[in-house]
């Protein structure tokens, strides 16, 4: 029996996700040497296809039509932002004896769409704990400025018209407060990247801000977590989200939280109730032209106002003493219950209850292997 992982590792949520799941799992001793890893980017994986037995268990991590030819076990790992999908989605789950979600919000939207509950398992993203912990952070709070953090691909879903005027209301003039965004856009080239990064610059021109930073550019996981520890809070009020990576990232470093709560990052934000910020909203439908062009289906996702966002941000910075401690056991609930090896750990609990884990023949076959040697000698 193998495991084949199918997916794609980059610098997005999913490739994120994809790499430190797939990392996890070949750390797994004597299951690590069933995993094989099968990059679906601009590759020909039909000679992987080909070779797949009866007995091995495939998981897709992005759709693909390959995986109309696969043999055995088929997983299909679900990701969206949204509780109304559009039914070529839930066809292509459909057609899987078994999905994975990393939320129960996400499972919950699944059998509204008619997607039998047994056959749904929670297999979470994670977070590195060797990368993102708070061991490194400065007092930060001791100097003349106070730095929030807000980090996300730009575009309306992330909130981000909804924070920079509720950070003019709270501290429109405030040379003592600022606001910086890490708003990259990775789609569409880099001639999409400019006029994101534009579209951004002018609106804070627009609102007079001269307290918000701009913060761009392609980092590395270290220096991703380098950069978290160098601010005093993270804001994240996203409408909503598969997962959240950038906020479960920050809350692993110690950062005190605002947040929404709504969508799939409530699967971590649970685990820590009363240890950070939550932000009321009201579920909006969505309207959005460039995520309806992806998803083709509407839906409705969490608003929280400005005034909402400005109330919250003066009380974790008037506050802040008590919300660092809560920040503190926030990272440590996070790193020992969310880490990548523990989803790994999931997904092979779930592959034994579902009964697609043959271990047995494994153990079999690994002892001959290992009798074989002996014997000759």
């Amino acid at each position: 029996m193998k495991i084949y992982l199918f997916g794609q590792r980059n610098n997005l949520g999913g490739g994120t996700h994809f790499g430190g799941f797939v990392d996890a799992m070949k750390s797994l001793a004597a299951i690590g040497g069933m995993i094989e890893e099968v990059e679906v980017s601009g590759k020909k994986i039909s000679p992987v296809v080909s070779r797949i037995q009866p007995n091995d268990v495939s998981v897709f991590f992005f759709p693909t039509l390959s995986e109309q030819f696969v043999k055995g076990t088929i997983i299909k790992w679900g990701i969206f932002e949204t509780d109304s999908l559009p039914k070529d989605y839930i066809s292509y789950l459909r057609r899987s004896h078994l999905i994975w979600v990393p939320s129960l919000w996400a499972k919950t939207v699944l059998v509204s769409h008619g997607l039998d509950s047994d056959h749904i398992h929670i297999v979470h993203e994670g977070v590195n704990p060797d990368i993102y912990h708070p061991y490194c952070r400065p007092q930060l709070s001791a100097g003349n400025v106070f730095r929030f953090f807000m980090c996300g691909k730009k575009e309306t879903r992330k909130g981000f018209d909804e924070l920079l005027a509720g950070f003019k209301i709270a501290f429109g003039d405030d040379k003592t407060t600022e606001l910086h965004l890490k708003a990259d856009y990775f789609w569409g080239g880099q001639t999409q990247t400019d006029a994101k990064q534009d579209a951004l610059s002018r609106q804070i021109d627009s609102l007079g801000l001269n307290n918000v930073v701009p913060v761009s550019g392609v980092l590395s996981t270290s220096d991703m977590a380098l950069l978290y520890n160098n601010y005093d809070a993270m804001v994240f009020p996203s409408r909503a989200e598969g997962w959240g990576l950038p906020l479960i990232e920050a809350i692993a470093c110690g950062l005190p939280v605002i947040s929404t709560y709504y969508s799939g990052h409530t699967e971590y934000l649970s685990a820590i109730n009363g240890q950070f910020v939550r932000l009321d909203h009201q579920l909006h439908p969505i309207t959005c032209p460039e995520f309806l062009q992806h998803w083709r289906s509407g839906g409705q996702w969490a608003v929280s106002s400005a005034e909402e966002i400005a109330a919250k941000l003066v009380f974790l910075k008037e506050n802040y003493g008590s919300f660092q401690q809560h920040a503190m056991a926030a990272s440590q609930t996070i790193r020992d219950h969310f880490s990548w090896r523990h989803a790994a750990e999931q997904a092979v609990s779930s592959l034994r209850s579902a009964g697609f884990f043959q271990w047995q023949n494994i153990f079999d076959n690994q002892l001959a292997d290992m009798a074989g040697p002996k014997m000759a000698s």
